[in-house]
C-alpha cells in the first residue's frame, strides 16, 4: 500500500511539473500575456460552457 501511495504522489508531481513547464513555455512564446490570467490556470481545471471551473471529485465518477 505504501508503494502505491508513493507512486501516486510521484505521478501527481510529474503531472504538475509538466503543466508548470507548459505555462513557462507560454510565457516565452507569448511574452505579452497577462500573468494574472495565467495564474488562474490549474492542471485540474476543466472547461464548461467556455469557462474554467475547478475539478471536483464528483467529476471523476
Amino acid at each position: 500500500e505504501e508503494m502505491v501511495e508513493g507512486l501516486q504522489v510521484e505521478v501527481g508531481a510529474r503531472y504538475d511539473s509538466g503543466f508548470q513547464f507548459a505555462l513557462e513555455q507560454l510565457k516565452v512564446v507569448f511574452p505579452d500575456l497577462d500573468e494574472s490570467k495565467l495564474g488562474e490556470l490549474n492542471a485540474l481545471n476543466k472547461i464548461v460552457d467556455g469557462k474554467l471551473v475547478p475539478f471536483t471529485p464528483d467529476d471523476a465518477s
